[in-house]
């Protein structure tokens, strides 16, 4: 495993936290992000605090930054773009019904809607989107948001740590 993660290990620590603050936002803020492997970036990073290459409060607050303003910049597009997105290749490939349903979901749950959301990977990447052409309030989405970055970036941090702790060296 060590052998793997030389480069990193070896490489700044700026260099690693802005690098996975970038793939974490841009797993949401950009649509084709649903690609992107956030969930081992957090996994990897949590490694790294185990080894001593990250500061856990450092990776902590990166992590939870980048999923905020990737889920901001989602939820502004949804809100600007919804119908639009609807009526595309891929809105139109999803159909209204499961539009209307998800976005049904979100308007009647909101924040639990929102911090479930950045749960699943897949559907962490349309949740903001659906949010905002939902019409939930910014106040609402954007505290679900922080809440469940919180969340979601302390657990897998904390999984990669783990991980790390049971690791041969």
């Amino acid at each position: 495993m060590t052998s793997l993660l030389q480069p990193l290990l070896d490489a700044p620590a700026l260099v690693v936290y802005v690098l996975c603050g970038l793939i974490i936002a841009a797993e949401t803020a950009l649509l084709p992000g649903i690609v992107l492997p956030t969930l081992s970036t957090l996994l990897m990073m949590g490694f790294l605090v185990q080894r001593g290459t990250l500061t856990w409060w450092v990776a902590l607050v990166v992590c939870v930054c980048a999923a905020v303003l990737g889920d901001q910049l989602a939820y502004w597009e949804g809100r600007a773009l919804g119908p639009r997105v609807r009526s595309s290749r891929l809105g139109r490939r999803i159909g209204p019904a499961r539009w209307d349903r998800a976005e049904a979901v979100v308007a009647r749950y909101g924040v639990p809607a929102v911090v479930a959301g950045r749960c699943l990977a897949g559907v962490r990447t349309l949740v903001p989107r659906i949010a905002g052409s939902a019409g939930l309030p910014y106040r609402r989405f954007a505290a679900g948001s922080v809440c469940a970055a919180v969340v979601w970036a302390g657990v897998e941090l904390f999984a990669g740590q783990a991980a790390g702790w049971v690791a041969p060296v």
